[in-house]
This record gives structure tokens, sequence and C-alpha cells, in this order.
């Protein structure tokens, strides 16, 4: 039989309780007090339901459908993906090559690993272990419009909600939705763009992007040129230059050819290689190994930092390394070692550049490379600096994306777009025959919030903003801490009353302030050209300003002091309630501080053992102290 938990039956009584009904019978309690604020009629702790949209269905997405069905509640979720399938950059990368720079066993999420078949993985590998995730969630049917573009999204501030405008690109119908919560989950490299060369779209044989790459196609015996030597630049020479005819590339800029993250681990050389049967069987029958051998490669991965300070004896060190191991690698090719690697620059100006076999391809027979200007783009072929015309069946474009971080749709929150809060008017003159002439042009000027929101603009959120750690290992553990991050503040929103809260502006200033002080110690402000600053050599360094460790603690938990809170009452405190807390209803342990029974948080049901055992009045009138013997 259950026990009451007041355990008042059986009690001897005074009278004090024997009345059924209460005896007050003065005026009632005022519904509202002079100032019009009255109680709201529920516990403390209640959650109210809130919708969050998301833009984009990669990694991030499919980390916060994954834990929100963990730990959020009243909690609707809905993500547009204007590609046909979710997986970002690894569904639309598809070039020959295309791996990631990080191990494979430290570029996944710590609830969700895998054996990997090499070291760095390819990008199907990759897009098949997100697909994996969405396939075991049914996340596509719970929460993602495939081939949905966001248009238009603008805050509502009486609402307290974003208004967007969203097209269907099948029946390209355009329809509203909104929601408390606004996340910009696309990442940063998703706005590919071509190169502004006079003739590109002139060309009659094959031109791809090396984001937009039509997978399979055969270059095998063909012409090939390939401009641009970033990341994806260099995986594509390496991959290519065995099969093709001729390869014509172009390195306009210095740029250090490194060995990737985690080279110690690597193959020869730090080559990407194949696990090992054997390998793969013991990381499968021994967890723990592989835990330890995922810390061991993050470590090596955390204290490269260290090598981006400017000075510092890890830098020297890296720069010696790189130069050397470039030099010995282009020893046939003199005049490439003159000209592109850096000298005004350390490694980590520019995010390192590792390409096993890019460096030997340089140097191939059927190889042709230039620095010098590309002249313009014929239907047959090209033009290069001299004037001379060479003709190629293929052209791969790996000219990069558009990283001014600015949506491609109107973002405007109080009347004022994101557009106009990050941008302002520069005005230069020059001298000409006719006089002088004055020029007016849009400078970027970002000011963000520790890279996951935007001062001004509320209840919004970005996986990985401006002043994020872009160039600091791994991805998915920061999308793990700010997925939390997040979480806090929508709970934070739902228990609190609260309408609206944003980073206050001059807490943004500060943190850009000391971030653009701290930054001039590393190499991201030396003279490269970058992704990191808007591809300009001058551009604004939008980069996390210190380790991954020491994002990774600053994200721990949101400092709400540096927010602005507008809360849907007059009084910050209205959340507190009828003076109850909502586990007094709820089923949880009301007693959960002392510790929980079983480690279940659920209100007991309590037998009659331990009052059979324990209580006092069980023991008669001989048991009772009274008197000086009571403390």
């Amino acid at each position: 039989m259950a026990v009451e938990s007041d355990i008042t039956s059986g009690l001897p009584t005074n009278g004090i309780g024997d009345a059924e009904e209460d005896d007050y019978t003065g005026p009632p309690p005022p519904e509202a007090d002079e100032h019009g604020y009255r109680i709201l009629e529920q516990p403390m702790g209640t959650k109210r339901p809130v919708k969050v949209i998301l833009m984009g269905a990669g990694a991030s997405s499919l980390n916060f459908f994954k834990k929100a069905e963990e730990e959020l509640e009243k909690v609707e979720m809905v993500c547009y993906e204007k590609n046909s399938d979710i997986g970002g950059t690894w569904l639309v990368n598809r070039y020959p090559g295309c791996a990631c720079d990080i191990p494979s066993v430290n570029y996944q999420f710590t609830w969700k690993t895998k054996l990997w078949s090499h070291y760095y993985s390819y990008s199907p590998e990759i897009w098949r272990y997100l697909k994996d995730i969405e396939r075991e969630n049914d996340f596509i049917n719970k929460y993602i419009k495939l081939r949905h573009q966001i248009e238009r999204a603008e805050w509502d501030d009486d609402a307290g909600l974003w208004r967007l405008k969203v097209r269907n690109l099948v029946t390209d119908l355009v329809f509203d939705d909104s929601a408390e919560f606004f996340i910009n989950a696309g990442g940063v490299l998703n706005k590919w763009k071509w190169p502004d060369i006079p003739g590109l779209h002139d060309f009659e044989g094959k031109l791809m992007h090396s984001a937009n790459y039509e997978e399979g196609y055969d270059l095998k015996g063909k012409k090939v040129a390939v401009i641009g030597a970033g990341s994806s630049g260099v995986q594509i020479v390496a991959a290519i230059v065995p099969k093709v005819e001729k390869l014509y590339h172009w390195v306009r800029s210095p740029i250090w050819v490194t060995s990737a993250f985690g080279h110690g681990w690597a193959g020869p050389d730090g080559a990407n290689f194949a696990y090992s049967e054997e390998q793969l069987r013991y990381l499968e029958e021994h967890p723990d190994k592989y835990l330890e051998y995922r810390k061991q490669i993050e470590n090596e991965l955390n204290k490269r930092f260290k090598f981006i300070i400017k000075g510092s004896p890890e830098s020297k060190v890296a720069r010696d390394f790189a130069r050397d191991q470039m030099s010995r690698k282009l020893s046939t090719r003199p005049d490439l070692v003159s000209s592109i690697i850096p000298k005004n620059f350390n490694p980590g100006c520019r995010r390192p550049t590792p390409a096993p076999g890019y460096l030997e391809a340089l140097s191939a027979p059927n190889t042709t490379v230039y620095t010098d200007q590309l002249q313009n783009i014929t239907p047959t072929g090209f033009v290069d600096h001299t004037g001379a015309h060479h003709a190629v069946d293929v052209i791969i474009c790996a000219t990069g994306f558009d990283t001014t971080w600015l949506p491609p749709f109107p973002f405007i929150a109080y009347n004022r777009s994101l557009h106009d809060l990050w941008t302002r008017p520069t005005t230069t003159t020059s001298c000409n025959a006719g006089g002088d002439a004055t020029t007016t042009a849009a400078t970027l000027s970002i000011t963000s919030y520790l890279s996951i929101a935007i001062p001004t603009f509320p209840n919004h959120f970005s996986f990985c903003g401006p002043y994020g750690p872009l160039g600091h290992g791994s991805f998915m553990p920061l999308v793990e801490t700010w997925t939390r991050y997040m979480f806090a503040a929508i709970t934070k929103l739902q228990t609190e009353h609260i309408k609206s809260l944003a980073p206050r502006m001059d807490a943004s200033r500060d943190f850009r302030q000391h971030a653009d002080l701290f930054l001039q110690r590393t190499a991201w402000t030396q003279g490269c050209s970058s992704w990191f600053k808007q591809g300009k050599k001058e551009g604004q360094v939008a980069v996390y300003p210190g380790s991954r460790l020491h994002f990774l603690e600053l994200l721990k938990a949101p400092r709400w002091e540096d927010y602005e809170i507008h809360y849907w009452s007059g009084n910050r405190f209205a959340w507190l309630g009828n003076g109850f807390e909502v586990r007094e209803e709820d089923g949880r342990d009301v007693t959960y501080y002392l510790g929980l029974l079983g480690e279940k948080d659920r209100q007991p049901e309590y037998g009659e053992e331990l009052v059979e055992r324990m209580a006092g009045w069980r023991l008669g009138e001989g048991s009772v102290v009274t008197g000086s013997q009571m403390c």
C-alpha cells in the first residue's frame, strides 16, 4: 500500500487541522496591483511552445535535430534546404580528390563514431556518414524541406517572431513562415563564384566550378585548365595529373603547401592512406583504444595554434619545415621555388593547404604552370599572359566562394538590414585628364558577437559566423558547442517569459576591439590573400582570437550580462509565476536536491516500510522528549 508523502495518516491531532475548509474570511487577494501588474498563473519553469527555423541541412542542423529531440521540450523545428538532399558542402563538392584535411576519426560527432576507410576521408564517404544519420533518425520527414530557399527574413518586434519568405524551388511558389528563432546553419563556404575573366562563358568546351562539379566526368586524355590554387585547386591538380593529356594551372599568389592536420599519424611524407583490415578490426574490438587514438590526434590538432602566433618558436619551425619540404619537392623547378614559396607571410596566413602529390604534379612533364595573369578565355581555349593561345577541352574553376558573410537575401531587424549594419561607405578621389573623380563604394566592417550572434538581430544565431574558429581544426566539436549554447538561449526564452534576446552593441564592439588587437599577433593578419579576409590582402580578419580550447571554454555558458533582453511583461520577474516550481506538478522528484533514488528524476511512490520503522509516533508516549532534553 502506498503512503501519502506527508504521512499524516494515524497521527494524533490537536484540533488545529480539524477544519475541512479554509476559514479565511477576509477580502480576496488582489488580481493586479496599482500599476496593472498581474501574477502569471503558472509555476516557475513552465516552458512555452516555440518554433525554430534553420537554414541549411548540413552537419550543423543534423546535430541540432538529434540533440533537440533528447534535450528540448515544446520546440517545433523546420529546416529549409535549397539542395535536393542533405549534406551541405559534402553533397555539392565532388571534384576529383575532394577530401577533408582533418583526420577522419576527428571529423565526426562524439555521439556517432564510425570506422573510416581512409585517414583523410573523401567527400562521398563523409556525405554517407551524414546521410546515415539522417536516415536513422528520419530527419527529412520530420523537419527538413528540400529544394526550398529562403528569400527574406525580417524581425517582427510586436509579435516576437521572425517573418520569412520561402520559395519552393520545385513549384516556384513563395509562401510565408514565422518562428521565434531563426538559425543560420548554412555554413561559410556555400555561395560559389565564377572568376572575373573575360570570355569565360564564351567557352564552348566543358566549363565547371569545383563546387558544382559533374561527378564522374571523364578527364582521361583531355587537355584541362585548372584556375585557382586554393584548397580545392590543389586537390584537383594532384588527382587529375596522371589522367589528363595536358594540364594548365595558375598559381597567381604565393602559397604554403604544408602537411595536413594530424600529419604525425598520416602516411609517409604526410600522405593519405587506407586503413588496413587489421587496424580497423583493432579499433572495433578496442573502443577504449579508439578513443585514445582520437584523443592523441586531437591533441596534435590543438597544439597547432601556437604556430599561428607571429615570432613564436613554433611559427619558425613550421615555416622552416614547409620551406624545406616545398624546396625539396620542387627541386627540378627552381623557377617555382622562387615564385610560389611565400616570403612575406607565414604558414597559416591562409588556411593550411595540405595536398599530397600537388607539388610533384607541378613538376610533371604534362603540366604547365603559370604565375602570371590569364589574359582571356576563347571559345576553344585561353590566351596566356604572352598572348599565346592554347586549346583545351575542359576548364575547371576552383575559384572559391563569396565570403562576405552577407546572406543572399534581405535580412532585416528594426528596419535595418544586415548589409547596412556591416558595410560603410568609403570615398576615394583620383586624378585624371578630366579633373578629379570621386568614387564611393561599400566596405565591409563586421561587428558580431563571439561568432554565434549579431547585435540588434534578436533570437538569431549562426553556426560559425564572423570571428569564429575557422582555421582551428575539426568543425564537429565546435558544432556541438554552438548547439548547446543555442539550447541555453532557447530554454531561457521559453521559461523566463522573454520576447527577445540579442547581444548588446557595446558588448559586441568590445569583443571586436579585443579580437582585432589580438589578431595582430597572428599570421592571419600578414600579407596574403585569404578567404579569412574576404579574399583580400588587407581585408578584415574575422577569425576567432584564440585557440580552440579557448573558444570551447568561452562558449560553455552564455554571458547573459552581454545581452539586451526584452520581456513580454513589464516586470522581468513575472516568470516566477504562481509561487510553485514546475517539478511540483510534472511528476519529477521534489526532493531532487538530496539525491535521486535509482538515478531517476521522478517522484517516488513511497511504501510503508520506513514509516513502520522510523515514524516517532509509532513508538508511543514513552519515547517523547520534552523540556530541557530537547535541543
